[in-house]
């Protein structure tokens, strides 16, 4: 299982970094690489494996990954300190710092049909005027709310669904007997 927190400490020194040379979208694909190699690859669970040898562990994340230096640098760190198995988290880590400096939200918008393009493209202007970023949102359909919408944005939610209403009107109801 990976290690959220390590992650976060790896992503942070990679993302230091990645503002020094000023190439934050370069970071991300490599990242991005280092995590499919070293976590999900068919390779991963013998570059997780202790009774391999380093040396020939590293010479595999040499020869599999064709990113920048620092970040082979930072795949063969993760290999080393047994680490491997953590890369997806320490790209997630990575790529919600880099968000979080580029302005970049991430919404998800629950409806009970499912939205058209143009209706997608409004809420997420909408939402970025209000929080003063860029949101990107995905939509998903969940026909038990009834109507209505649900929206969630990092640690806020915003629930204007009919079934919500409805639980509340039938709470206030009972209240009064």
């Amino acid at each position: 299982m990976a290690d959220v927190q390590a992650g976060k400490r790896y992503a942070q020194a990679a993302f230091e970094l990645a503002l020094r040379t000023g190439d934050l979208a370069r970071w991300r694909a490599d990242l991005d690489d280092v995590a499919s190699v070293l976590a999900e690859s068919a390779a991963a669970p013998i570059l997780a494996d202790a009774r391999v040898p380093l040396a020939q562990r590293l010479t595999m994340v040499e020869r599999m990954l064709d990113i920048q230096p620092l970040a082979v640098n930072l795949a063969k760190l993760l290999v080393a300190k047994g680490r491997a198995a953590d890369a997806r988290a320490v790209a997630n880590a990575f790529n919600r710092l880099a968000d979080e400096h580029e302005g970049i939200a991430h919404a998800s918008i629950t409806t009970a049909v499912p939205l058209e393009a143009d209706q997608l493209a409004v809420m997420e202007t909408t939402l970025g005027a209000a929080l003063g970023k860029r949101v990107l949102a995905t939509a998903t359909v969940d026909p038990g709310i009834l109507g209505g919408v649900v929206v969630r944005v990092g640690d806020r939610l915003v629930d204007g669904s009919v079934k919500t209403r409805l639980r509340r009107l039938r709470l206030n109801l009972e209240g009064a007997r």
